[in-house]
């Protein structure tokens, strides 16, 4: 895997970089004053300085490829669970555990390895997603035999038997005693979506493409859509999938419909039917459940349209080149829309709404986290600072700044992310007779938090509450 340093380095090669007005009087305090020329942010110390306690409080650790060869000597280690992953956040089966492990409130070890065309771990060659449990003395090392890994369902059930008490139960009891509700529903995910599909796309971009080279046809994924529909009435008590809470029914199908709703409507562009968000209400109604009820969904695993429409993008010369025929293949989607912050899912909260649910994750038992979704951004800069620094600063970057600038530059950012009470509850109106300071940001500044936000994967990188704070922050300036 590239290092921090260079993916930042990479991503700067296809940096498009906006013209920006300096004079958008949208918030006052963030209108640069040219009679007036601001103090030098805080130094790094300082800012680390105000968050003390999250720098003394690691998260559990993240390792790549394998664990290290001391791994065993600390006695901690040993008692917690290690989730096998795959580092580009790609693979569904990989994102159904992950979800899993986070709804649960684990705490667990993160191994992020590269995976081949075989679904395998590039390093040992077994399957992934896998679990290894600390009592698992038949899988304790990277050399013992497959374990528990690759059966996504599999191990929700073990991380349910593991953690009973820890909610949600991913189990319920159904209405009726001779039917086991979640269990059926997940046995309906192949049953519902369009048939046929092609196994070797399922992460990328799933049921939308067939194994003999054609299309998945708009009149099939209108029936899966409306059969979906139909599922969710048979439990009208809720949005959820079977009915008012959260199950493992919508943990096994979270990632296929998470990547149905961005990539479908680039494929069939002209097809409204083909929308799963604006042409079927339960359907909507499920993701808006998911992204506004579900903390650990929507502050960490789900991904962005950006990520799953580069994934369509990887699979569209696949297909072309098998094509069964001129009429299967896409030679192109729809153009990347030009506005800022589209690939962000806005998910109906207002910034209070989401930052209730950010409280809701960052809970006690994960006190590496920032209180708000704009420190959250914040405390990512500081302990990325010196690779995006270096990333900007490269010719290619387009921002034509020095090191020391950007450095500069990037405090600042940091400096009004810290503050809370500007970013997360006083970023709207702002009127010339307010009695906050006037908080001012540089045109460097406005530029690099641009630069940095368009290189943030979604969810490599940060989840997508704390980015829509980031990019709040942003429009707030380039409106």
């Amino acid at each position: 895997m590239m290092s921090p340093t260079t993916r930042w380095r990479a991503h700067s090669l296809l940096a498009v970089i906006f013209a920006f007005s300096s004079s958008s009087p949208s918030c006052c305090w963030l209108t640069l004053s040219f009679a007036f020329t601001p103090s030098p942010p805080p130094s790094w110390e300082q800012l680390r300085s105000t968050l003390p306690d999250l720098f003394n409080k690691s998260p559990a650790p993240v390792y790549y490829d394998r664990l290290p060869d001391d791994y065993h000597l600390d006695n901690n280690n040993a008692l917690l669970p290690i989730l096998y992953r795959d580092k580009e956040c790609i693979c569904a089966a990989s994102e159904t555990v992950w979800l899993a492990l986070e709804c649960k409130n684990v705490n667990y070890i993160t191994v992020l390895v590269s995976i081949g065309d075989d679904k395998k771990d590039d390093t040992c060659r077994k399957p992934i997603p896998r679990i290894v449990w600390p009592d698992d003395k038949d899988s304790d090392d990277e050399d013992s035999s497959d374990g528990n890994g690759g059966d996504a369902i599999q191990l929700l059930e073990q991380i349910q038997n593991r953690y009973p008490n820890n909610p949600p139960n991913f189990y319920p009891k159904s209405l009726s005693a001779a039917v086991d509700v979640v269990r059926c529903n997940i046995l309906r995910l192949p049953g519902v979506m369009p048939r046929y599909s092609d196994p070797e796309f399922m992460s990328l971009a799933p049921y939308i493409f067939k194994e003999d080279g054609s299309l998945v046809q708009q009149s099939s994924h209108c029936v899966t859509l409306e059969e979906i529909e139909e599922m969710q009435e048979e439990y009208y008590l809720g949005k959820f999938l079977c009915g008012r809470e959260l199950t493992a029914a919508d943990i096994v199908w979270a990632p296929y419909l998470e990547r149905y709703a961005i990539q479908l409507p680039l494929i069939f562009s002209n097809a409204k039917r083909c929308n799963p968000r604006t042409s079927y209400e339960e359907v909507n109604a499920w993701y808006t459940a998911m992204e506004t009820k579900v903390p650990a969904y929507a502050c960490r695993v789900q991904g962005d349209a950006r990520h799953w429409r580069k994934c369509l993008e990887r699979v569209l010369p696949l297909h072309n080149a098998r094509a069964a025929s001129d009429d299967e293949r896409i030679m192109s989607l729809p153009p990347v829309p030009k506005k800022f912050g589209w690939w962000m899912t806005k998910n109906n909260l207002s910034r209070e709404g989401r930052e209730e649910l950010w409280k809701e994750y960052a809970t006690e038992s994960r006190p590496w986290l920032a209180d708000t979704p704009g420190r959250e951004v914040a405390l990512y800069f500081i302990r990325n600072c010196e690779e995006i620094v270096s990333a900007a600063t490269l010719s290619s970057s387009g921002m034509d700044l020095q090191q020391s600038d950007v450095d500069e530059a990037l405090r600042e950012i940091v400096q009004i992310l810290l503050d809370s009470k500007m970013t997360d509850s006083k970023l709207s109106e702002c009127s010339d007779d307010d009695d906050e300071p006037q908080i001012l940001l540089s045109d460097n500044a406005r530029r690099l938090a641009r630069f940095a936000c368009e290189r943030i994967e979604v969810p490599r990188d940060m989840g997508m509450i704390p980015v829509l704070s980031l990019g709040e922050l942003i429009q707030s300036f380039t409106q």
